[in-house]
């Protein structure tokens, strides 16, 4: 086992995108966030798929396969609900037993494939508007954990993007990867707002360095900037 602050490359060839990840829709704003860890490089350059609007896919896995995430925002995009978005992603697939996959379709639905060449522990959860999934995982309460940690930030009214970031962090505390957690992402899209879009490629603490880079995002100097830069509904404001 690698621990966290340990170097990343002493585990990077050990295994493929062995991850941990939370997909989640506030029916509230609609907005649609992903957050993600894993104990290899840049996982927000694989794992995050989101479109507003549309859904989201998270691809992970012994061997993440890129495309199910272009491949299936296409496919939510015309009106294909998240099981059948699932089921023709991986059917079509011969490597599907090396692959992991969550799927939200714009109505919330959820889907998780779990293939059995992935390597244990493995855990999942599919609810309407939250899905989290693991591979690799140092115990399997690890999605258990992230859960718990969403669903008591939202209990508390926290804003969205820090309820899937603080279900990040539970999985974190939790074990998360079992190799240690090296890279780490957040995106949350909202209609009419400029996206969220957060991430660490490779860190020896890439958790506590995403929740800084948040922080800075609240940082009253920034929202001044972010607030007054054009938006889908208010394309001309500055």
């Amino acid at each position: 086992m690698i621990n966290a602050r340990q170097h990343p490359y002493q585990a990077v060839h050990q295994a493929g995108n062995m991850t941990y990840t939370i997909v989640a829709r506030d029916p509230k704003t609609n907005a649609i966030g992903i957050a993600s860890a894993t104990g290899n490089l840049a996982v927000g350059g694989f794992v995050p798929h989101v479109k507003p609007g549309v859904g989201a896919i998270a691809t992970q896995g012994f061997s993440t396969n890129f495309w199910y995430g272009v491949n299936g925002l296409a496919m939510l995009e015309q009106g294909e609900a998240a099981e059948s978005v699932s089921e023709k992603l991986t059917g079509e697939d011969n490597g599907r037993d090396w692959r992991q996959l969550i799927v939200l379709d714009q109505n919330g639905e959820t889907a998780v494939w779990t293939g059995e060449k992935n390597r244990s522990e493995t855990a999942r959860i599919s609810a309407r508007n939250l899905a989290i999934a693991g591979n690799m995982l140092a115990h399997r309460n690890v999605p258990d954990a992230m859960r718990e940690g969403f669903e008591m930030m939202r209990d508390g009214n926290e804003p969205f993007e820090k309820c899937i970031l603080e279900a990040l962090v539970a999985g974190f505390d939790a074990g998360g990867d079992v190799r240690g957690t090296t890279s780490a992402v957040i995106k949350v899209i909202t209609p009419d707002r400029l996206p969220l879009d957060l991430r660490v490629d490779d860190h020896t603490d890439p958790l506590h360095e995403l929740m800084r880079l948040y922080a800075k995002t609240q940082d009253p100097e920034y929202r001044r900037f972010f607030d007054r830069l054009p938006t889908p509904d208010k394309p001309h404001q500055y």
